[in-house]
């Protein structure tokens, strides 16, 4: 009996120990195996977010001049925009003054009157005689059909030698020249044409003014013929003075308030408040005629290639978050590359500020969601390893269940991989590892074939 009782006793206490054992075996064990998570490799589209900081740009624009500054000497006094504006036909974009104005106006008024004393004193001086005479009518005409016809044989030869045609000779002519030619632009046979009619009209006049100081009864004295041209001569000279004040007060008027030619968004004021302008420079650019602001995103420097009408989101703290998409990628002169983004409609809306307001913030956040074409291996970028270029890994997940006297386990099994994209959220594979499990965020170094644990949060 007593022997029982220590055979018994014997065996609860080697139980005891037994357990003991098992248990710092595993305390040692949990101990010194690495321990990881375990993700699942998925198979889908890769896809990035991408944000950007995209300018308000003007696809196409019109400079404007204001000529009519070549003739007064002007000084800007205020401008009433800024880029990014939208401007109605005849709202004002500055306002200045011609300093030399009323010194130009007082100079024309002067050689106006002395003008008129002459005519005065020169109607005093031949008040016996007659203004008018079927003479003098025929000399202003032939003066007046010389002067066109000079105008048009200059047109004329311009206009061949732009097309290479040389003419030669009497203008009389040209025409018989340009029919022995072939090719003739139509351009340069209307223009010899014209030059050929005014060579007949010159002809013409010529010949009637030369009857007449051979026919006696209607030809004139030489003073008298000589007092009826210095009057018309005078009076020609005094229209011209008139026409020249009005141009100078209607030049005047224009530069005193610049408006605005038509509709459009202004691009850029290049005068300033206290500036000289002389006419010769744009004082201002608008958007050209029928086209839109976009915004504009550099993206030379992307690694992602952005397909047109790829989606995009415009995100303002003003105006709140739209959707959008790109319209085309463009590349400038220089070869930078950049996307056009289009606008809400809103915001290009007569009364919306939201255009200048980008302007003067310096533009504003846009999203772009890049999107694989085809579908790949996706793991999350922690489970990706990188040994150096173009030697990236990963550790594959192999189970041993173990059989009735063992337990099971796993280990990672070192495996090469291409990665064919990456961002912070994901990473794109080229092999087939669906479903497979993958070894991430160990709290230790790895190696290959080594028995880890799962780390159970």
């Amino acid at each position: 009996m007593k022997l029982k009782k220590f055979a018994l006793k014997g065996l609860i206490i080697l139980a005891v120990a037994v357990a003991l054992c098992m248990f710092f075996a595993r305390t040692v064990q949990t101990i010194t195996t690495p321990k990881v998570q375990l993700v699942t490799a998925s198979n889908g589209r890769f896809e990035e977010k991408m944000t950007f900081q995209a300018q308000v740009y003007f696809p196409s624009t019109q400079e404007v001049t204001i000529k009519e500054a070549q003739k007064l000497n002007v000084k800007v006094k205020r401008v009433y925009v800024k880029p990014g504006h939208y401007v109605k036909k005849g709202e004002t974009i500055f306002t200045a003054e011609a300093t030399s104005f009323e010194e130009d106006m007082k100079k024309l008024r002067e050689d106006y009157d002395a003008k008129s004393k002459e005519l005065i004193q020169l109607d005093i001086d031949n008040r016996k005689l007659s203004r008018e005479s079927r003479q003098n009518e025929l000399y202003d005409a032939m003066l007046q059909a010389r002067d066109t016809l000079t105008q048009a044989a200059y047109d004329a030869r311009f206009t061949a030698l732009e097309a290479g045609v040389t003419l030669s000779g009497d203008v009389s002519a040209w025409p018989q020249q340009l029919a022995l030619m072939k090719d003739v632009p139509e351009a340069v046979r209307q223009a010899v044409n014209k030059a050929a009619a005014a060579q007949n009209a010159y002809q013409a006049a010529s010949d009637a003014f030369y009857q007449i100081l051979e026919n006696k009864k209607l030809k004139v004295g030489d003073t008298t013929f000589k007092y009826i041209n210095d009057r018309n001569a005078l009076l020609e000279a005094m229209d011209k003075l008139t026409e020249d004040m009005v141009s100078l007060s209607v030049t005047m008027s224009a530069l005193t308030e610049v408006k605005a030619e038509r509709d459009g968004f202004i691009v850029s004021v290049d005068v300033a408040e206290g500036d000289a302008y002389d006419g010769v420079k744009a004082a201002y650019t608008m958007s050209a005629e029928d086209s839109q602001p976009v915004l504009r995103v550099a993206v030379s420097n992307a690694k992602r290639s952005i397909a047109d009408d790829t989606k995009a989101e415009i995100a303002s703290d003003t105006y709140g978050t739209f959707k959008s998409k790109v319209e085309k990628t463009v590349v400038a002169a220089d070869g930078s590359k950049y996307l056009h983004i289009l606008m809400p409609e809103e915001w290009l809306s007569e009364d919306s500020s939201a255009v200048r307001r980008l302007v003067s913030d310096g533009g504003v956040q846009v999203s772009i969601t890049y999107r694989a074409k085809q579908s790949t291996t996706l793991l999350p970028p922690s489970a990706v390893r990188s040994g150096g270029e173009n030697a990236d890994y990963v550790y594959l997940i192999e189970n041993s269940w173990g059989g009735f006297m063992s337990s099971s386990s796993m280990k990672v099994v070192k495996t090469s991989v291409t990665v064919l994209e990456r961002s912070d959220k994901a990473v794109s594979i080229a092999e087939d590892l669906s479903y497979r499990q993958v070894a991430d965020r160990e709290d230790r170094a790895l190696e290959d074939g080594q028995t880890v644990m799962e780390y159970v949060q």
